[in-house]
């Protein structure tokens, strides 16, 4: 299935010159509720995990009366492999990533992070020969656990959040979309995908986004989203292929909400990874 997004309302790097040198690269992953392989890309869906490797667990996860839960399994969120996303910065002898999650809050890496333990896999496909058979099954949370869901990539382009930019280049280019009646629908795009930048519309961006470990910027690596765009119909982020669906249905609820969660109060949460080494330890922040 090829889902597309439809037409921007301008183009910055023409209309506002000064904007294209900030241009990022993202990949709207699209998913969609379905059955994905062990090996496939997907999130949600079962991971290709050695049968002889501890599943990693949560040490600080509590109920809600504020006792400890020990061990309590992190949530398979998302996995993804070199040969459907080359635009990942994959470490030397692997092929494939895996991201999962504690689904309570705790601390990160990062000195203003909060948001749910995380934690990235790095490892080579082959190098598993005996796979698990069954993940365990938390059993709760159901909110920040998604479903299994097969994708679509598509490759964009967008502009960071204007916190990102040089002072006065936002506010010059909202001027212009202003004068002339326009939305900003090419700056952080929404929904589930790989890179790019992120809406911080709840908090501001952090003062510095650098690795707990290293001190190397952070960069987005992957956004996971509540809704993959607005009800109004019109709306750029709404794939043409489903524009005949009614979001008020079940069809058109499960495209607008494919994973079933709810990030936050219904926003999204940003996987930032350090930009010198992605397997030094991740920071997620939600919005």
């Amino acid at each position: 299935m090829i889902l597309t997004t439809g037409p921007a309302s301008h183009d910055p790097a023409r209309d506002v010159p000064e904007l294209a040198p900030y241009a990022r690269p993202t990949v709207r992953l699209h998913p969609r509720r379905g059955v994905p392989g062990p090996r496939d890309s997907h999130l949600g869906g079962p991971l290709w995990w050695p049968a002889a490797e501890p599943w990693p667990s949560c040490g600080e996860h509590r109920d809600v009366n504020g006792r400890q839960l020990d061990p309590y399994p992190l949530v398979a969120v998302a996995q993804l492999t070199a040969a459907d996303f080359p635009e990942i910065r994959f470490p030397d002898g692997t092929d494939l990533v895996q991201v999962l999650w504690c689904t309570d809050w705790h601390d990160q890496p990062h000195p203003e992070g909060w948001g749910q333990a995380c934690v990235l896999v790095w490892r080579r496909a082959d190098d598993v020969t005996h796979p698990l058979s069954e993940r365990p099954d938390p059993g709760e949370d159901e909110d920040m656990v998604p479903r299994a869901c097969v994708l679509h990539p598509e490759r964009l382009t967008e502009y960071p959040w204007h916190e990102e930019l040089p002072p006065g280049l936002a506010g010059r280019h909202e001027a212009w979309l202003e004068e002339r009646g326009l939305d900003d629908d090419v700056s952080t795009i929404p929904g589930c995908k790989l890179g790019g930048s992120m809406r911080w519309g709840v908090t501001d961006l952090p003062g510095a986004m650098d690795c707990g470990e290293c001190g190397a910027p952070l960069e987005l690596f992957l956004q996971l989203d509540t809704y993959e765009y607005d009800m109004d119909a019109g709306d750029r982020f709404r794939p043409l292929e489903e524009r005949h669906l009614d979001p008020q249905t079940a069809a058109g609820r499960a495209a607008r909400e494919p994973t079933g969660m709810t990030v936050g109060r219904g926003g999204h949460a940003g996987l930032y990874v350090c930009a010198a080494d992605p397997r030094h330890p991740a920071s997620l922040f939600t919005q």
